[in-house]
């Protein structure tokens, strides 16, 4: 697996969130009004979006696992319903650019710990996110980015 390293900054977001199962549908369906939302109020041009799973399914019960998709605005932005405003903290990351289908999100997933670990990394106590661009998306890529310290 390819990697680089990355330094985001905290930034301010718009977010959708999704309460409940995580699953392709459900995602796929935040992302598409989430999408046509940020159309709508002028934020998805050139813009990247952020897929954020904030809980941990072995251990959350999966009514309740919580799901963002979010865009990075600025601070005079005006937010209008029904996104909301929240902060993605940003941070050092692990990112890694794969193919945007499920073999390959699934061999990721499957890979990732010992990849970290090959590369002597450790994770902080932070989501693992999924972040798009328009022309990631138009060539059928996603980056993963993984916190760490």
């Amino acid at each position: 697996m390819k990697m680089t390293i990355e330094e985001i900054p905290e930034s301010r977001i718009a977010y959708f969130r999704n309460v409940g199962e995580y699953g392709e549908k459900q995602n796929k369906e935040l992302m598409e009004s989430f999408k046509k939302w940020a159309q709508i109020n002028g934020v998805f041009d050139n813009s990247t979006i952020f897929g954020i799973p904030h809980d941990n399914p072995q251990v959350t019960p999966k009514e309740e696992c919580r799901y963002d998709v979010c865009v990075v605005i600025n601070k005079n932005f005006n937010v209008v319903k029904p996104a909301q405003v929240g902060k993605f903290t940003g941070g050092k990351y692990a990112v890694f650019v794969l193919d945007h289908t499920k073999e390959a999100v699934n061999e990721f997933w499957g890979n990732i710990f010992s990849e970290i670990k090959k590369n002597n990394l450790l994770i902080r106590e932070q989501p693992i996110v999924e972040r798009y661009t328009s022309q990631m998306i138009g060539n059928h890529l996603c980056e993963i980015l993984v916190p760490i310290q």
